[in-house]
């Protein structure tokens, strides 16, 4: 027997938890922006608190059977947006040289142009690698640390999280390259 989807509030909870992370890059921005002594440290506990919101939507939407299609679109979407929206404050307040930003960028440009293609040519739905969401960890504690003036121990979390982040971007553009040649040899559109 099927069992019901569940009812009342917990399944908007995921959804409700992607659009709050959302909301709170810009107080987070506004924060880190203030010439005040402390002030980068509440910018650093709401990312922290974002971070485990986005941990924690996955696991709701799973363990209750709540995920939605809208869930499973726009969770990435935002993940990405904040991402791109940490690092870029962090060069704009001269945190992060732009060397340092650039990769990261090209990057997850790279990812969007190979993946667009694929989601609209195939109903693939491309699977997240451990190992790309390990990256992600690793950088977003090296963005941690440069908030809280912690530039050395940022740097060898940036060292680390950059090379695991850029090197599940060349897998994916490898896979996404592979299924585009499987596709040509069975005569889909590529």
């Amino acid at each position: 027997m099927e069992q019901a989807p569940p009812r009342g509030l917990i399944r908007h909870v995921p959804n409700a938890l992607t659009v709050l992370r959302l909301c709170a890059l810009p107080v987070i921005v506004y924060l880190y922006g203030l010439d005040a002594p402390g002030a980068s440290w509440p910018a650093a506990t709401l990312i922290i608190c974002a971070a485990l919101s986005d941990v924690a939507d996955g696991h709701i939407a799973r363990h209750y059977g709540v995920q939605s299609e809208f869930g499973c679109w726009v969770d990435p979407i935002v993940d990405r947006v904040f991402f791109f929206v940490i690092v870029a404050m962090l060069w704009y307040f001269g945190t992060l040289p732009w060397l340092a930003v650039l990769p990261l960028l090209i990057r997850d440009g790279l990812i969007l142009a190979l993946a667009v293609p694929t989601l609209v040519c195939t109903s693939e739905k491309p699977q997240i690698m451990r190992w790309s969401k390990f990256g992600n960890f690793v950088l977003v504690c090296a963005l941690l640390w440069f908030i809280v003036d912690a530039r050395d121990v940022g740097w060898a979390f940036y060292a680390v999280g950059a090379t695991l982040y850029i090197g599940s971007g060349l897998l994916y553009g490898y896979k996404a390259l592979a299924w585009a040649r499987r596709a040509r040899r069975r005569g889909a559109p590529a």
